[in-house]
């Protein structure tokens, strides 16, 4: 990995995870355009890149973040029941990645967040907001469970945890806070479970300097705080359309990539 590969990288992550078009396929299939080979060894480069991105979340939703630690109780467990169905994948990680680790696979899971995406755009319920109910135990579940369907690379989980609060009547705005404030364990917990697996097989780590995991993780904050942003004021303008089109447009070549 060159510093040029990791400041790209570092762009491509802080771009796309919070843009719904899913972070782990775009790194996957830019390593592979950049012709890194065996990318098991760029796990601990990829997580850097992620706790910048994470960093990212707490400079922006950080009075939410707050109030949510010392007020809203309420919403606090929300986020703790909706985490919960991501326990089980933990299970089944290592066989869906022995599956579809492949980046031949990226294409056709590029599509089903497009499909996600224009179910939320068509079917979100846009709702006054004096008629709007409180949000229940149940939504949270249904989110997380949005969630947790993300697990396969390519599948966009801000795309499909903002889709599925859509579809139960979330306004946008309340839909992309409650995705961020999700993303939180999820990324802690995610980063804990690589940071073990790395401890265990230490040979899985590449010799790259500091120099490359300080580029990447500068960079992907710096560039996540803008596209997080970006997307607070597109979902406010309910354009999710545009990532449903880019996403069947990449799906497609993709494939046409891969197969053809």
């Amino acid at each position: 990995m060159t510093t040029i590969d990791a400041i790209i990288l570092g762009i491509v992550q802080g771009l796309t995870e919070f843009l719904p078009v899913s972070s782990s396929g775009h790194l996957e299939l830019v390593q592979h355009l950049l012709g890194m080979q065996d990318l098991s060894q760029y796990i601990l480069f990829d997580l850097i890149c992620h706790l910048g991105t994470l960093l990212a979340i707490f400079f922006i939703f950080f009075n939410q973040i707050k109030e949510l630690l010392f007020q809203n109780t309420s919403r606090l467990k929300q986020l703790i029941l909706a985490t919960l169905p991501l326990f089980p994948l933990v299970l089944i990680m290592k066989p869906i990645k022995a599956v579809y680790g492949d980046p031949s696979y990226l294409g056709f899971f590029f599509l089903i967040t497009a499909c996600i995406l224009f179910l939320g755009v068509r079917f979100g319920k846009i709702i006054p907001e004096t008629q709007r109910r409180k949000h229940t135990w149940r939504d949270a579940t249904i989110i997380g469970t949005w969630q947790a369907a993300a697990v396969l690379p390519g599948v966009s989980r801000s795309g499909s945890t903002i889709s599925g609060a859509r579809l139960l009547g979330w306004s946008p705005a309340e839909a992309v806070t409650f995705s961020f404030l999700l993303a939180i364990p999820a990324i802690l917990g995610g980063a804990t479970l690589e940071i073990i697996k790395l401890s265990q097989h230490p040979e899985n780590i590449s010799s790259l300097s500091l120099s490359h995991y300080s580029i990447g993780f500068l960079v992907s904050f710096i560039v996540g705080i803008g596209s997080l942003q970006l997307l607070i004021r597109l979902a406010t303008h309910n354009k999710f359309t545009y990532f449903a089109w880019y996403c069947l447009v990449l799906g497609l070549v993709t494939i046409a990539y891969f197969h053809f």
